[in-house]
């Protein structure tokens, strides 16, 4: 059995004939019963902290397959249209942890890149190889990582960001496209799941459909490229156009919209919130993302994921939170420690603390997403336990409220994938 929830309302306020950010969500207003974006016909948001590469050659497939947590097709190839139009995946380093979350685009338009091939583009997060001061980088920057595999790889690979810029698109008027998610859910016992996509489900006609939704019957329409985002349902479309275009005859909010969208679906992305070399793909959600094929071979970190798939525990989770607090104190910083703390009257017997931490991860106002320890949600979710994390120098504390995202499946008994 699966719950989808279509997280639409998030917070926005209407005023006139566009709509504004409200940072402080009324979190029962999240509902699984209220329609897609009530208020929004159509909008789009520039995304945040991404760039783009462009890898072409006669060997670009096979070269990216050798690198990436997902199958890819070739540019070329109808799989295309049952994926959406694009594929999210990961690059992991040796000990299986996330080095960079990635959108990889098909490149079939030559006149949309000056290389004049077709190939692939990859959206990453640049940050993820910038240095702290006094600190070395953790991950090396993405191209150079690429370029270390080349050796005699028929390939080419290059910065395209100055070419293209990155919208996020989505509205109550959006084609069937951009609102169908996971038809089932794949279970394996140690509580990592994995989302089924009906592979009839997209037609030529759906994908012209969706192309005329995004960008009208402009002439930029040769020249786009975009991707239904499906790491959870509502997210809309991710749309690539020529820098300094924009998505036709859609309202233009900020990127702290699209991030505070994001949060309250439950969706990690970048380097705040899945550290480089420090998240396994799992803990990040991205196994229920469609971000990790475990009967995929033959990439870095490979073998430790499976393993952990057949083998191991899922023990946290990326969980949307809500901050809340009596006193006007400071925001808690990024990556902050979340305490969990027992609510149950004292006891005679000894009664084991709460072990590990949590982590604040990115946040809007008062909603954030926070890596937690399952056993610390339940016991929240059951009262036991309450989570709080410091304001920054200050002794006060904010609570912490958890919430499972309504789309997230729910798992029977014999629903468990056997080993």
């Amino acid at each position: 059995m699966q719950r989808l929830a279509r997280l639409g309302s998030y917070g926005a306020a209407k005023s006139n004939n566009y709509v504004t950010i409200n940072r402080q969500v009324n979190w029962r207003s999240l509902s699984s019963q209220a329609p897609i974006e009530q208020d929004v016909r159509r909008r789009c948001t520039p995304i945040p902290n991404r760039a783009l590469l462009s890898v072409t050659g006669s060997q670009a497939s096979t070269f990216l397959n050798g690198q990436i947590t997902t199958p890819i097709p070739t540019p070329d190839s109808p799989e295309w249209l049952t994926k959406g139009g694009g594929i999210y995946s990961a690059i992991l380093g040796p000990q299986g942890r996330v080095m960079y979350d990635i959108f990889i685009y098909p490149l079939k338009i030559p006149n949309a890149m000056p290389s004049n091939q077709s190939g692939y583009i990859i959206e990453y997060d640049p940050r993820v190889s910038e240095t702290s001061e006094g600190e070395e980088a953790k991950a090396p920057s993405l191209l150079s990582l690429l370029k270390r595999y080349i050796l005699r790889s028929k390939v080419r690979i290059s910065d395209v960001s100055s070419h293209l810029d990155l919208w996020s698109v989505w509205g109550s008027d959006q084609p069937d496209l951009f609102k169908r998610h996971a038809s089932s859910w794949r279970w394996a016992r140690s509580g990592a799941v994995e989302p089924i996509y009906q592979k009839d489900a997209v037609t030529a006609h759906d994908a012209v459909e969706g192309l005329n939704w995004l960008v009208g019957s402009s002439g930029i329409q040769d020249e786009a490229v975009w991707m239904v985002d499906r790491r959870a349902p509502g997210l809309g479309a991710r749309v690539l156009l020529p820098k300094g275009e924009k998505p036709a005859g859609n309202e233009v909010g900020t990127s702290d919209e699209y991030t505070l969208r994001r949060i309250l679906h439950g969706v990690p992305e970048g380097r705040d919130d899945i550290p480089p070399l420090e998240a396994f793909p799992m803990d990040s959600n991205m196994d229920m993302m469609g971000g990790v094929d475990f009967r995929k071979g033959c990439y870095v970190g490979q073998e430790l994921t499976v393993r952990t798939y057949h083998t191991g525990v899922i023990r946290k989770r990326i969980f949307p939170v809500r901050l809340q607090s009596k006193e006007n104190i400071p925001s808690p910083p990024l990556h902050a420690s979340i305490v969990a703390s027992s609510n149950q009257p004292p006891s005679d017997s000894p009664r084991p603390r709460p072990r590990g931490t949590g982590k604040l991860l990115s946040s809007i106002g008062n909603s954030a997403l926070a890596l937690l320890r399952l056993e610390h949600f339940e016991g929240a979710e059951r009262g036991l336990l309450t989570l709080g994390v410091n304001a920054g120098n200050n002794n006060s504390q904010w609570s912490v409220v958890p919430k499972r995202p309504d789309w997230w499946p729910i798992q029977l008994p014999e629903e468990a994938e056997p080993q």
